[in-house]
């Protein structure tokens, strides 16, 4: 089997996005959702404290503490008004969050096939490889320095706010549960540094896991070089029998010219029908074709004049069976009466006429 050390090309990685294989990072994923919460609790903490106080202090009341039955149907509204007016933000924030996470690594893919059932899935052996595979070694050792960053930055703040914590004891509620809430958000915003990075890193294994699976060996990019372009033998023989038909089409237009008048790049051949019609191109190429014009001149007798200055402003002007602008009047004459014999020689281009 031939070693696949080539780079995938557009259209490989275009084939496996239709069939749903894409580099996609779960931490990514997970990560935009816990920065989201955070950033929803943050948003919304004053508001869902009130809410709880409220609800502790209804809870709590002297009418209910007397009388629990005909106030228990009326706290257990409120408890769940609380809770679902208070999950419900949050829990659409970070559906937001982990929609914009995929959606901003993958894009707008549906790919059904994923869908299907794979009965490889299903063979233990697979199961092994998977298990004890490197990408599974990589993933044990990011989640093992996940774990140690974190319980290092617990304890970096834990470790300092101890002697606050140890104050608290003389403070009022309000100010235990301000210290409280500043601990718990710097502890979640570093959480949330923490797994963006590693985030970052687990992308980057994605991406270099993905590009190693579908590199492709010289046989691959063959096999699709000919897929694209077809058998390079056929292409050529569709490539001669395109030329040919051309050339016989181009030998008959020039045979019926005038004249042929042509610079070392190009050559352009005219026709004149008499005075009720005006001279046009019937024939002009460069290079190759300009060639095989004069070649099918000298053959048919058409008359052939060097005439670059000319030959190129027709070639660059005027297009195939449109005929000539009036600025072209004057020089295109005096060559037409050249290859009638009312001239002796071929006339000299000059300088460009100006239009009327």
């Amino acid at each position: 089997m031939a070693e696949k050390t080539h780079d995938p090309t557009p259209k490989r990685l275009r084939d496996a996005r239709r069939k749903g294989e894409v580099v996609f990072s779960a931490d990514v994923a997970s990560t935009a959702v816990f920065v989201g919460v955070v950033v929803a609790m943050w948003l919304t903490g004053a508001t869902a404290f009130d809410a709880l106080r409220e609800l502790w202090m209804h809870a709590t009341e002297g009418g209910l503490l007397k009388s629990p039955g005909e106030g228990l149907a009326r706290l257990l509204h409120h408890a769940q008004a609380v809770l679902l007016w208070g999950m419900l933000p949050v829990a659409g924030v970070a559906a937001l969050a982990g929609i914009t996470g995929s959606f901003a690594q993958v894009g707008g893919v549906a790919a059904w096939q994923r869908l299907s059932p794979d009965v490889n899935r299903l063979n233990p052996a697979e199961g092994l490889q998977r298990i004890f595979s490197t990408r599974s070694l990589v993933n044990l050792v990011k989640m093992v320095v996940k774990t140690l960053l974190l319980g290092a930055l617990l304890f970096v703040v834990v470790r300092g706010f101890l002697d606050t914590a140890l104050k608290l004891g003389h403070a009022s509620p309000a100010s235990a549960l301000d210290v409280a809430a500043r601990v718990v958000l710097m502890t979640f915003a570093w959480a949330a540094v923490i797994y963006a990075v590693m985030a970052a890193v687990d992308y980057v294994h994605q991406r270099h896991e993905f590009i190693k699976q579908q590199r492709m060996s010289i046989e691959d990019l063959q096999r699709e070089y000919k897929e694209n372009e077809g058998d390079p033998l056929t292409s050529a023989r569709r490539k001669s029998a395109h030329f040919e038909q051309v050339y016989a089409s181009l030998a008959d237009r020039v045979r019926m010219a005038s004249a042929v008048i042509h610079s070392p790049r190009v050559a352009v051949a005219l026709q004149y029908l008499g005075d009720k019609d005006l001279p046009r191109v019937v024939a002009r190429g460069e290079n190759e074709v300009a060639a095989q014009i004069r070649r099918t001149a000298g053959e048919a007798l058409v008359p052939i004049a060097f005439e670059p200055s000319l030959a190129e402003r027709l070639y660059d002007e005027v297009p195939e069976d449109r005929p000539i602008p009036r600025s072209l009047y004057e020089p295109v004459a005096r060559l037409l009466l050249w290859a009638q014999g009312d001239e002796p020689t071929p006339p000299a281009a000059g300088p460009d006429p100006v239009d009327d």
